[in-house]
């Protein structure tokens, strides 16, 4: 399975950068066309919120219910006292949604793919394959 970052939707849905609209738009439907995609309830909230902010929930409402459709399992408790844990240690907890993702995607997927070059930070501290795009 392939998690996919906030950002990767949010690039898909609104054209704010062609370039990287094309790159996630290939990245979902690749990930699609082999039954490997999933994302967070962390993400898809996420989503919203910044489309919210964006002043673009009216105009994605098909991009929500689609996402929502691939928004499979849940945060618990103990992923986010390991996200807590991690990035305590490493002094990035003003990035623990970011270590949450991680945490969430070390249990459910292979790989994690993301615009946010703060995950760089992250990649020692994790075997999952980290695709940080440009």
């Amino acid at each position: 399975m392939i998690f996919f970052d906030t950002n990767i939707l949010i690039y898909a849905s609104i054209n704010q950068e062609s370039a990287r609209q094309q790159i996630a738009d290939e990245r979902i439907l690749s990930a699609l066309k082999n039954n490997k995609i999933t994302i967070s309830p962390l993400v898809f909230t996420e989503y919203i919120f910044v489309l919210s902010k964006l002043k673009q929930i009216e105009q994605q409402q098909k991009n929500i219910e689609f996402f929502r459709s691939l928004s499979t399992d849940s945060i618990n408790t103990d992923m986010v006292y390991a996200a807590y844990k991690l990035c305590s240690s490493i002094n990035c907890c003003k990035s623990i949604n970011d270590v949450i993702h991680l945490k969430f995607a070390e249990q459910h997927c292979n790989k994690l793919i993301t615009f946010d070059n703060n995950f760089q930070t992250l990649l020692p501290h994790t075997g999952l394959e980290i695709e940080i795009l440009a």
